[in-house]
């Protein structure tokens, strides 16, 4: 296998380790958790080759051995686009932020913003939100694995969206109303994409919105399918 020959990484099992220093040793330990993703459920064993990725750009070769892993090639497989999109998501139902995060992860997603917003149907105490997010952050993981990318979204709340709107970024708001124009708008290097909640934006956030918002057509979508087209297009 040629160093960097993406075609054949991009058959081997992986996980997603950070913090191995760079360049890497010969010889790596796994955590426990990684560890029975590659003994117990990808059904790895010694000698069978699968790769670590450590969240920074690179993608380690390595071979099962007992308890570690030998390295045996470093490739930096170009897999993200140049463009850093944030999705700025009010809270939904679980099933829906999930479902939003894991197919935003597998599309190339950069960051994720969740903020309460006047429809949400869920809110948030200070530990649901540890908790949330600690999920939110495991789903965005394996969505990043499943979809070969060498980095995983990070994954934030803010408290309103008055503060993701004053953050200082460039953002445009997905929006229902039929006034928005259809399409998203020509977008810089780093934009924001809002998405409101099931039941939508409320009359006073569409004030808030208004000049910044766009239309993906007269359907209603899917809180998840509206961030899955939304990002499909600005990545494109």
């Amino acid at each position: 296998m040629g160093l960097g020959d993406s075609r054949s990484l991009r058959s081997l099992p992986r996980v997603f380790v950070p913090g191995i220093e760079d360049p890497a040793p010969e010889q790596l330990g796994l955590p426990e958790e990684e560890l029975h993703k590659l003994r117990r459920v990808l059904r790895l064993g010694t000698g069978d080759e699968f790769a670590l990725l450590p969240g920074d750009g690179r993608l380690l070769r390595c071979e099962l051995v007992g308890l570690q892993a030998r390295l045996i090639e470093t490739a930096r497989p170009q897999t993200e686009s140049r463009r850093r999109l944030t999705i700025a998501l009010a809270l939904s139902k679980p099933d829906a932020l999930e479902s939003a995060v894991r197919m935003g992860s597998e599309i190339g997603v950069a960051h994720f913003v969740l903020f309460p917003s006047a429809r949400s149907v869920v809110n948030w105490n200070a530990r649901q939100q540890v908790e949330k997010l600690e999920r939110l952050r495991r789903i965005a993981r394996e969505g990043s694995e499943v979809a070969f990318r060498m980095v995983v979204p990070t994954i934030v709340a803010m408290d309103s969206l008055g503060e993701v709107v004053n953050a200082g970024v460039e953002w445009w708001a997905l929006s229902e109303q039929e006034s928005a124009p259809i399409g998203v708008p020509t977008l810089g290097d780093a934009p924001t994409l809002l998405v409101g909640p099931e039941g939508g934006w409320a009359p006073h956030e569409v004030e808030v919105l208004a000049g910044r918002a766009f239309s993906l057509g007269p359907r209603v979508l899917r809180v998840a399918t509206a961030v899955a087209a939304a990002a499909t297009l600005a990545l494109a």
